[in-house]
């Protein structure tokens, strides 16, 4: 019975992802690693899954490992400029073999019918051809690229009509010109391009190895710069981010990075709460957005607890009701897991800071810093040129974030006589 109950709840939890996702467009890159893995059985169940649950998949493969051992068989070395492979003549049909020998092992699995699987009998219309028009990378910094190429166009409006009838398009990265001729093209650099033609819903890429950044299961495009500079990134990760980047100030709504060692990564990703990879946006989840009277139940749910230990003040549903106007949460599926208020005191050109919370779950996802920006943008819209909060445990977090400590005769008039001289908040203020 135990196990029968857990499973209706989370058959109850995933529901409303299967109805999100119907109808939408997904871009899925698959390294080539993770295609000759043992974790690619899996894979293929959990994609023709997703056909099934209607959701429309271009499903692309990588082949850099393959080109590399297609390479060394023939005594061939790689000469790269700018981290990419110069792809010469001599070179280019073992790269065309190799990229050929993914696709063909790709489709093959694509096309069984499952036997012997809960997927058993499903079978996935799929369909491949030329809808990518390559050119040359031409000349960098004096190096002639040759048959490195980039993507010219993307045939989106067949390709949609392909999608539209529940076929699966399969596209390897090579691309062909007007003139006949064939181009090694970045994988990154395909499926972003393709996602951002389709004006995808989503862009997916799945890598074998871990290269989540400390566990974060949300980044924003500007911590996605953050990494990209640091030195201790790792290559691959800097390049996926930089594609994640780039398809979500084109118009596509996310971009997830998805470590396949985990059996069902893609599932758990797309079809639970917290996830499984690394989600990237523009704004967290659906963004931060004002506070509404039907979200003071999952503000107090947020900030009782701090209030409990000292770290914020007590506010009573009553002054949650008369102050709502002020706050921003921020919601992920249907739970508001961040809040923060923006007091203003227009007479004295100042604003209060209060109630900044995050869910416990989402910490060091760079989710409090997003609402503290919300908060000071609120504090310019009300015309007041300073902000400022009390707390008796973060000082250092808000002096890491432009704060300085100040004394209680820095507070309006009002605050000042209302300040607690037992709890000792720190006090810091803020220049705009």
């Amino acid at each position: 019975m135990s196990n029968d109950h857990e499973y209706v709840q989370w058959f109850r939890a995933a529901a409303p992802y299967i109805k999100a996702h119907r109808k939408k467009t997904f871009v899925i890159l698959i390294s080539d690693e993770v295609i000759y893995s043992d974790r690619f059985v899996g894979l293929i169940h959990d994609i023709a899954l997703l056909n099934h649950l209607g959701i429309k998949l271009v499903i692309l493969h990588g082949s850099r490992n393959q080109i590399d051992q297609h390479l060394a068989n023939n005594n061939i070395t790689s000469e790269f400029h700018r981290d990419i492979r110069i792809s010469d003549a001599k070179s280019l049909p073992y790269i065309i073999q190799a990229i050929n020998e993914v696709r063909t092992y790709l489709e093959s699995q694509l096309s069984m019918g499952l036997p012997n699987t809960p997927m058993s009998g499903s079978e996935i219309s799929l369909v491949s051809g030329n809808f990518v028009t390559g050119m040359p990378l031409g000349v960098i910094d004096g190096v002639d690229m040759q048959h490195s190429g980039k993507v010219r166009d993307v045939k989106h409006q067949a390709i949609n009509e392909l999608l539209d009838s529940n076929h699966v398009i399969l596209l390897s990265n090579i691309g062909y010109s007007k003139t006949g001729e064939v181009f090694n093209l970045p994988a990154e650099e395909l499926a972003t391009e393709v996602a951002v033609s389709l004006n995808a819903d989503k862009l997916i890429f799945i890598p074998l190895t871990q290269i989540n950044s400390e566990g974060a299961d949300s980044l924003s495009t500007i911590e996605c710069e953050s990494l990209i500079q640091q030195a201790d990134t790792p290559d691959e990760l800097k390049s996926l981010l930089r594609q994640s980047i780039r398809a979500i100030q084109s118009g596509v709504l996310r971009a997830h990075i998805i470590d396949q060692r985990v059996d069902g990564g893609l599932l758990l990703e797309l079809f639970t709460r917290d996830g499984y990879g690394t989600m990237i946006t523009n704004l967290f989840y659906e963004g931060i957005r004002a506070a509404k009277i039907d979200d003071i139940g999952g503000i107090l749910g947020l900030i009782e607890p701090l209030e409990a230990t000292g770290t914020l003040v007590q506010r009573s549903k009553e002054q949650l009701e008369l102050e709502i106007e002020y706050f921003r949460v921020v919601e992920k599926d249907g739970m508001v897991i961040g809040c923060v208020a923006c007091i203003p005191d227009q007479q004295n050109n100042i604003s209060e800071i209060a109630c900044l919370a995050v869910h416990d779950n989402y910490q060091r996802t760079g989710l409090g810093k997003q609402l503290l920006h919300a908060a000071e943008h609120l504090a310019q819209k009300h015309d007041t040129r300073q902000v400022y909060i009390l707390t008796t445990r973060t000082s250092h977090w808000f002096i890491e974030n432009g704060f300085l400590e100040t004394k209680v005769s820095s507070l309006p008039e009002l605050k000042r006589a209302a300040y607690n001289q037992q709890r000792n908040s720190k006090i810091m203020l803020k220049q705009l």
